[in-house]
This record gives C-alpha cells, structure tokens and sequence, in this order.
C-alpha cells in the first residue's frame, strides 16, 4: 500500500464513521451493526499494510483524519451505551422471567 492509498482508506474509515454516527442518530441500529462491518475491515487492511514514512503534509493529514474518526467514535458510544444498557436491562428482565417459569414449572410437575 502505498501513502496515497494508506490516506485514502483512512479517509475512507472518516466518512464511514460520519455515516455510522447519522445512522446512530436516527436510531437505525441495524444499519449501524452493518456499518461497523465494514469499518473492520478497513481497520483490519490498515493493521496488515506495513509502516510508511509520510511527509509532513501526509502526516498532517493522517492525525486530522485520526482525530475526526475518533471524535465520531465518541460520539456514537455515547448514543449507542444508554441503548446497550436498556437491552442488558431487557435481558436480565427476560432472564429472572424465565427462571420464575422454570422455578414454577418445577414444583408444578
């Protein structure tokens, strides 16, 4: 890979996360799930390529594309954990739920 193409898939991984962050906005987790796959595999082609010297400018660019995936990253964390905890909610809710029905079930038999 070389430094032009190395940039262009972290550009690349920037405007992914821009379109994961919309789509955590609007709630469409699915598509959000379906996004992050193909955020790993970008991520996944960036850890194979091999280390390259960049120029100043290429470095430059490189950070300020870091740095915007990081701030989306943030932020679609911050909207997807309140939803993560009302599913662990749910399923700890649906868990003790079917305990009791095993629990009742038992001495019914």
């Amino acid at each position: 890979m070389t430094s032009n193409e190395m940039l262009i898939v972290y550009e690349s991984l920037s405007e992914l996360t821009d379109t994961m962050l919309n789509a955590a906005r609007q709630g469409e987790w699915d598509e959000l799930a379906a996004l992050e796959q193909r955020c790993r595999g970008y991520v996944g082609s960036l850890m194979q390529a091999a280390p390259l010297p960049l120029n100043e400018n290429e470095q430059r660019a490189k950070v300020a594309t870091i740095r915007a995936i990081l701030q989306n990253d943030a932020k679609i964390r911050a909207l997807t954990e309140p939803r993560l905890h009302e599913l662990q909610q749910r399923l700890s809710t649906a868990r003790t739920g079917q305990r009791s029905v095993e629990a009742y079930g038992a001495q019914r038999a």
